[in-house]
């Protein structure tokens, strides 16, 4: 039987990721071990040091990202809600002044496509 070096990993063992969350996980490099780390001491002392500021900044960006994320959310819900508060007045405004009939199909058509609109965001991201 030959000889396997214990460095190496097992066939078996090595997959790839499941989904992409997991493949977007495995893309942040893993601070390294006791061993190895005493290893690239050896070689390069500062290394540890420039792994350690790369792995920080590449988790503030990710945040960065995440937060600019929820701003955009936010944003399209309140997009959504003040065109649905727009609509409920302009009804309001047209009953008031007898002008309903007019108003229909320009309220309808313009809550329908808000909904629509609504609808293939939320389809889209799942």
């Amino acid at each position: 039987m030959p000889e396997q070096d214990p460095a190496a990993p097992l066939a078996e063992t090595v997959a790839a990721p499941a989904s992409p969350a997991a493949a977007a996980a495995s893309a942040i490099p893993s601070f390294p071990h006791a061993d190895e780390a005493s290893k690239w001491k050896e070689i390069e002392p500062d290394h540890l040091a420039w792994r350690r500021t790369l792995v920080e900044r590449q988790l503030r960006q990710e945040r960065l990202d995440q937060w600019t994320g929820y701003g955009f959310r936010l944003l399209e819900y309140a997009i959504v809600v003040g065109f649905g508060v727009a609509f409920v007045w302009l009804g309001f405004y047209a009953v008031d002044h007898k002008a309903s009939g007019q108003a229909a199909p320009l309220i309808g058509g313009g809550m329908a496509g808000l909904v629509s609109a609504v609808l293939a965001v939320r389809n889209r991201r799942n």
